[in-house]
């Protein structure tokens, strides 16, 4: 299985509470290979199969859940259209 390891951005977690139903909401989608939420960053580590799933999959499930889901992490360690660090 060929599977791709990304990071991806997540707006809305404010307590560990958030971090692990976005954690559930991720690994019970087929195809994801592991996955880990790390609040203090507002990131999600996520390890799929991309024959399985895509990223609009992942996408969904997270704003199902009220959580947004904003994408890929900027390079620079920058949240885009933003000063802030993460």
């Amino acid at each position: 299985m060929q599977t791709l390891k990304q990071t991806y951005l997540v707006e809305g977690m404010t307590c560990a509470g958030c971090e692990r139903t976005v954690q559930k909401v991720i690994a019970n989608i087929e195809g994801v290979a592991s996955s880990r939420v790390d609040l203090a960053s507002a990131t999600v580590f996520v390890e799929y199969d991309p024959s399985k799933v895509n990223i609009e999959n992942i996408r969904a499930a997270v704003n199902k859940v009220g959580y947004k889901f904003v994408g890929e992490r900027p390079s620079g360690g920058q949240r885009e259209g933003s000063d802030e660090a993460v």
